[in-house]
C-alpha cells in the first residue's frame, strides 16, 4: 500500500513491480479519500497500472455527512446508499484516469478503535453493508467486492460467520480480507468451498521495524509461510511502501530493503495463475519451505526460508514432475534476488546449501525434449517451426491480437501485435533454455512451450 502518498519515482516503481530488476509484486492496494471522490495516489496507481500490476482500493471512513458523529473518526455508517454511490463515483474516476479498480473493500479494519480516518461495524452490520447496499451498488460491474479486512486474525470468525450466514452478501462477496496485527492465522476451508478468495491485506513487522535487513525480513518471510501454509491465502500484502517510519519497504526513496526483496522471492516467479502444491513444510530445523505450480507453463517454483545462523544443507526430491535444471535466487545480507550457479538435479534430486538467515528461490526448468532446437510440449493450437536459423511460429487466426514469449517464471521477454492475416511470426532470438509463447486473438488464447538449444 503506498496509502496518502502522492509520488513515487520510476526506479522506486521498479523495484516494487519489475520482474527482471525488481521484486515483481502484483497487487496494490490504495486509499479512498473521503472528500473528493479520488485519491492521492492517483499518479502512484498510474505507474503500477504500466507495469501491469492489479490495483484495487479501501475506503478507511465515509465521508462524514454519511456518519453517525459527523466525523472521519471512529463512529458508524448512517447513510449507506450515498456512500455506495460516492463509492462508485470513484470507480468511475479512476477508470477514467486509466486506473481500472479489480475490488473495493467494504471498510478498513471495522473493528479498530482508533484515532485517525476509521468507521466501526459490528459483525452484523458488516453483512448488511455488503448484501444490502455495496453489494446491489456494483452488481454486474465487474468489481469484485472485499470483505471485512478486520484488524486482526481475532476479529475474522466473528464477520466470517455473519457474512456467510447472510445469503446477500454471499451473493455478492467475492473476497474475504484479513489484517494480521493480533491473534494467529488459522485455517478457514469453508472460504474455498465458498468459491471466496482468501486475501492478506496489510501487516508489517511490528516488533522489530528500526531493521531495514535480514533480521526483520525474515520475520516477514514467516509471516508469509504461514499465511500460506495454514490459512491458504490466496494473496499476501505489506504495509507501507513508505509513510515516514521504520516500517516501511524503503528506508527512504530509492533505498528498498530486504522485506521487499525477500517478498520478491516469492512474487518475482510465483505470478497470478499458480497454485501452491504439497511441500514438506519444515524439513529441517529453522527451514521452511513452499512449492508452487503453473500447468500452462510447466513451471515449478520452490521457495525455502532457512532462519538458522548457518549455512544449512537441504535436500529436495520432486515428485510427479521431472526436472532438467534447478537455478537458486538467493537474497541474504549481502545479496537481493541473485541467480546462482545452475543446478542439475540427481535422479529427480538435488541438495543445495542454503546460506544463513536467507530466502531461495529455486526456479525448476521440467524436462522437455529438444528436436531440431524448437519442439513443442503441450497440445495446443500454436505450431512452431524451425527453419532459416529461426523459430517462426504459425498464427492460427486471421484476426489481429498480440503474442508474447515468456520466461517460465512468468516474465514477458517479447511481445508484439499479430496483424490481421499474418499466417506466421519469427520469434526472436533466445538464449539457451525453456520459454512459452502465447497468442492471443479475440476469444482465442493459444499456448505452447519450446526449448532452445
Amino acid at each position: 500500500s503506498t496509502a496518502w502518498s502522492s509520488t513515487m519515482s520510476a526506479a522506486d516503481a521498479d523495484y516494487l513491480w519489475s520482474t527482471t530488476t525488481g521484486a515483481g509484486l502484483t497487487l496494490h492496494r490504495i486509499h479512498i479519500d473521503d472528500a473528493n471522490g479520488s485519491t492521492s495516489e492517483l499518479a502512484i496507481a498510474k505507474l503500477a497500472v504500466a507495469h501491469g500490476v492489479t490495483v484495487w482500493a479501501t475506503p478507511w471512513t465515509p465521508p462524514a455527512a454519511d456518519k453517525s458523529n459527523n466525523s472521519t473518526i471512529m463512529g458508524t455508517l448512517t447513510n449507506p446508499s450515498a456512500f455506495a454511490t460516492y463509492l462508485k463515483g470513484f470507480v468511475a474516476t479512476m477508470k477514467s484516469n486509466g486506473v481500472p479498480i479489480y475490488a473495493i473493500s467494504a471498510q478498513n479494519e471495522p473493528n479498530a478503535n482508533v484515532s485517525y480516518e476509521s468507521c466501526v461495524y459490528s459483525d452484523a452490520q458488516m453483512a448488511t453493508w455488503v448484501g444490502g447496499t455495496l453489494g446491489p451498488a456494483f452488481a454486474g460491474s465487474g468489481i469484485k467486492i472485499m470483505a471485512p479486512e478486520s484488524e486482526d486474525w481475532t476479529g475474522l470468525p466473528g464477520y466470517w460467520n455473519a457474512l456467510k450466514a447472510d445469503a446477500n452478501s454471499m451473493k455478492y462477496l467475492n473476497i474475504i480480507g484479513v489484517h494480521e496485527y493480533g491473534g494467529s492465522p488459522s485455517a478457514y476451508p469453508d472460504i474455498q468451498a465458498a468459491g471466496l478468495e482468501f486475501w492478506e491485506t496489510e501487516i508489517y513487522d511490528t516488533g522489530n521495524t528500526t531493521d531495514p535487513g535480514m533480521g526483520s525480513a525474515l520475520k516477514i518471510a514467516a509471516m508469509i509461510h504461514a499465511a500460506l501454509t495454514v490459512s491458504n491465502v490466496n494473496a499476501w500484502h505489506y504495509w507501507w511502501v513508505y509513510g515516514g517510519t521504520n516500517q516501511d519497504l524503503f528506508t527512504s526513496p530509492g533505498n528498498p530493503t530486504k522485506r521487499l526483496w525477500i517478498m520478491g522471492n516469492y512474487s518475482r516467479y510465483v505470478r497470478p495463475g499458480y497454485y501452491r502444491v504439497g511441500a514438506t513444510a519444515s524439513p529441517t530445523s529453522g527451514v521452511s519451505v513452499t512449492a508452487f505450480y503453473k500447468a500452462a507453463v510447466d513451471s515449478l517454483i520452490i521457495v525455502a526460508i532457512n532462519s538458522n545462523t548457518s549455512a544449512t544443507s537441504q535436500a529436495f526430491t520432486l515428485t510427479g514432475v521431472t526436472g532438467n535444471s534447478v537455478t537458486p535466487v538467493v537474497t541474504d545480507g549481502t545479496r537481493s534476488l541473485a541467480a546462482q550457479s545452475v543446478i542439475t538435479p540427481t535422479g529427480n534430486a538435488f541438495t543445495y546449501s542454503l546460506p544463513s538467515q536467507s530466502v531461495t528461490t529455486f526456479v525448476v526448468n521440467l524436462a522437455t525434449t529438444a528436436i531440431n532446437q524448437i519442439q513443442n510440449t503441450s497440445a495446443s493450437e500454436l505450431k512452431i517451426t524451425q527453419r532459416d536459423g529461426a523459430a517462426w511460429v504459425q498464427v492460427p487466426y486471421a484476426e489481429p491480437g498480440q503474442m508474447r514469449v515468456m520466461s517460465l517464471d512468468g516474465r514477458v521477454l517479447e511481445s508484439r501485435p499479430v496483424t490481421t492475416g499474418a499466417s506466421e511470426i519469427r520469434l526472436g532470438a533466445r538464449s539457451q533454455g525453456a520459454y512459452l509463447v502465447e497468442i492471443r486473438q479475440g476469444d482465442h488464447l493459444g499456448s505452447t512451450k519450446f526449448t532452445q538449444l
